[in-house]
């Protein structure tokens, strides 16, 4: 039990630390496109509900998602090309590429903050209201389903990878549920009311994240045959979990002890 239970523990709690990460080059992404274009930048505000870059210019609105989209890109080339052995290595790639992925479409799609600003930027070419969200709505569609496809394969190795057990089909299937389960959320929460609360509540967190836990240990990834090792070939070292907990509660005290917090930018 251990074999699947610690990997997707740690996996889980990779999760908090990495999305700040997204965070912060989502933000920085708004930031240099606004250098590019010869508007300001002068840093970051990072707070437990809504964070900004403070940042102007024509298109700025546009600049996180090209930071997040940098970021997957990056990520995904370092996975196909590198192929790190370890289960860190790998576990904070396919994190960062499946987070990144599949949080902008829904973003997109909400006609919410950034979404909300390129809609005035379309309508401001003379494009008019319902081509311009018909504009927005159709890019994030294609961007859904083009960065849940990389994200399922990308999962679908690393699956293979942790779970040397695994059959091909079970891992394809086990990444599919993982993938098209991490982008329902992003979308749930976009497209709910109080969206916020949703996504910085812990104990609302803790739900599908115990849900996870439970449905892919006891349901998705099949029992390891006798005479497999505690620790799996693919699986986490004991110190690398400790890192990972460790990680995790500083990110925790980061978020609600440190913020809100301002980054210059030089």
């Amino acid at each position: 039990m251990s074999g699947r239970v610690v990997p997707l523990l740690a996996l889980i709690l990779l999760e908090t630390p990495l999305s700040w990460v997204g965070l912060i080059c989502h933000e920085e992404g708004h930031g240099l496109v606004a250098l590019a274009q010869g508007g300001t930048f002068t840093g970051i505000v990072l707070t437990q509900t809504v964070s900004y870059a403070l940042a102007y210019s024509y298109l700025v609105s546009i600049g996180g998602w090209v930071g997040d989209y940098a970021l997957a890109i990056v990520a995904l080339l370092l996975y196909w090309r590198i192929k790190p052995k370890s289960f860190l290595g790998r576990s904070v790639l396919a994190v960062l590429i499946v987070q990144n992925l599949t949080n902008e479409p829904p973003y997109i799609a909400s006609l919410q903050g950034d979404s909300l600003g390129t809609l005035g930027v379309l309508e401001a070419t003379g494009i008019g209201k319902l081509s311009s969200t018909a504009v927005l709505e159709a890019t994030a569609l294609v961007l859904g389903l083009v960065g849940v496809y990389c994200a399922w394969r990308i999962f679908r190795t690393y699956f293979s990878s942790v779970f040397s057990w695994i059959s091909s089909r079970r891992a394809s299937w086990a990444s599919l549920i993982f993938v098209v389960g991490s982008a329902a959320y992003t979308w749930f929460g976009y497209f709910t009311p109080s969206e916020s609360s949703l996504t910085n509540n812990l104990l609302v967190q803790l739900v599908p994240y115990v849900g996870f836990l439970v449905v892919f240990a006891f349901l998705v990834i099949p029992p390891a045959p006798e005479g497999t090792p505690k620790v799996p070939a693919g699986g986490p070292a004991i110190a690398t979990v400790v890192f990972i907990v460790l990680l995790f509660v500083e990110a925790q005290i980061v978020f609600f002890f440190a913020m809100p917090a301002t980054i210059p930018f030089p």
